[in-house]
């Protein structure tokens, strides 16, 4: 009786492997990079200690984390908005009617790396790749000078997850240019493609509970780039790599399924020619 009994449990734990291996034995695998003519996708490498990233924890929004280290930035001072750099806004998109600008007329795409939606006005985002894929969308025109205000609200996010604004990118295929990134335990970078050029502490002007609406701005004037955060500045770097190039979103899931976010209007601001 005994034995037939662990015959029994090793046939179920036989068959559970065949129909969920995720579940049995997931372990992060790089992946090859595949896009669509508008949207492109760049593995990342895995987390540090190669654990499973199945079990990074969905954090309570507003809870308590380890401090953050502060790497460069400025003391967080209140900034001066696009529109009074720049005047009114030229690119104005808040996905009423889907989003032409960035390839979306009919509202949706929906593949094996990321779904987004335009709907209600706002664009809904469930990137479907993790270990630190960046998901991307870029539209016209080329910025030189100028600024990009996104506002957005995450839903769903576990630490290690971040989203943001490119800007200066110089064509659609590479993933090259600045990314002005927000991570989900409240940590906002500038970065030179994946090189780090300024982190700050952000984590009293985010807001932080699933569905708060957050700002986050991000301007170039020459070589001097400046994120903003609720209309705090948090850093001020400067790099002369890319001069000018496309503007866009990012997402950049660190666990399976933990970041869903919408994005409710994506504003361009730069001088008249």
């Amino acid at each position: 009786m005994k034995t037939l009994f662990l015959m029994i449990i090793v046939l179920v734990y036989s068959i559970g492997n065949l129909v969920a291996p995720d579940k049995f034995n997931y372990k992060p695998v790089s992946h090859q990079a595949t896009a669509t003519p508008t949207t492109r996708f760049t593995p990342q490498p895995n987390s540090s200690n190669g654990s499973d990233t199945d079990n990074y924890p969905v954090i309570q929004r507003g809870g308590s984390d380890a401090p953050v280290p502060v790497n460069t930035g400025n003391s967080g001072t209140a900034g001066n908005s696009p529109t009074e750099m720049f005047g009114e806004a030229k690119v104005a998109d808040t996905f009423d009617r889907g989003s032409s600008g960035f390839g979306l007329s009919a509202g949706l795409n929906d593949d094996e790396n990321i779904r987004i939606i335009a709907l209600n006005n706002r664009l809904s985002l469930e990137p479907k790749k993790n270990n630190g894929w960046i998901s991307w969308r870029l539209r016209p025109p080329v910025i030189q000078s100028g600024a990009v205000e996104m506002q957005f609200s995450i839903i769903t996010c576990a630490r290690g997850d971040r989203a943001g604004i490119m800007m200066h990118t110089p064509d659609y295929n590479s993933g090259n240019g600045y990314y002005f990134s927000l991570a989900c335990e409240g940590t906002v970078s500038i970065l030179r493609d994946s090189t780090v050029l300024g982190t700050a502490d952000a984590r009293n002007v985010f807001k932080n509970s699933s569905g708060d609406i957050n700002v986050i701005s991000a301007v170039v004037q020459g070589n001097t780039m400046t994120l903003m955060l609720n209309g705090t500045s948090l850093i001020t770097v400067q790099d002369s790599t890319y001069a000018e190039g496309f503007s866009g979103f990012f997402v950049s899931p660190q666990g399976d399924k933990t970041l869903t976010m919408d994005i409710l209007s994506f504003n361009e601001y730069y001088p008249d020619e």
